[in-house]
């Protein structure tokens, strides 16, 4: 069985270009958001293979993920390896306006253990995917909205 997780939404006061600059970047964290280590394996163009790992004690639950790039708008994450059969996520990034951008989360999951993958799915690891990624869109609506408030590359053009 597959289970959705369903979308978090968040709309940024920031150009599209420059969150998908952001929330493409693999290292690091952003400042508020939930901890983690990112490694890039490798990268073909805009086709990436990425190690991500959670601070202690949730270290036992690294995933190895293939990350494409669909510049300027999409996102896509999937699973290659890790505690359940198969993730795919998705990050959308619309733009509302010339400054705004709305982003949006989504995906799936599916574990295929007999009788208990279905609660797994539903009970622990869709609603910990939501919980995540909250945190991390909040984060990334802070630092991207800070950064094009000072910056010269996305500065808002001038109005006569």
């Amino acid at each position: 069985m597959t289970t959705p997780i369903s979308d978090v939404q968040v709309t940024i006061e920031a150009p599209r270009a420059l969150v998908f600059e952001m929330a493409g970047a693999v290292g690091g964290t952003l400042p508020g958001g939930p901890p983690h280590h990112a490694e890039l394996i490798s990268r073909d163009g805009d086709l990436l293979v990425v190690r991500y790992s959670a601070p202690p004690p949730f270290r036992l639950f690294g995933f190895l993920e293939e990350v494409r790039l669909s510049r300027p708008s999409r996102i896509d994450y999937r699973v290659l390896k890790g505690p359940l059969d198969r993730v795919e996520e998705w990050l959308l990034l619309d733009e509302a306006s010339a400054r705004r951008t709305l982003v949006t989360y989504g995906g799936l999951v599916e574990s295929r253990i007999p009788v208990i993958g279905s609660l797994v799915e539903r009970l622990v690891a869709a609603p910990a995917y939501r919980w995540y990624m909250r945190r991390t869109l909040a984060a990334l609506k802070v630092a991207a909205e800070r950064r094009a408030s000072r910056s010269r590359r996305y500065a808002a053009a001038p109005t006569d």
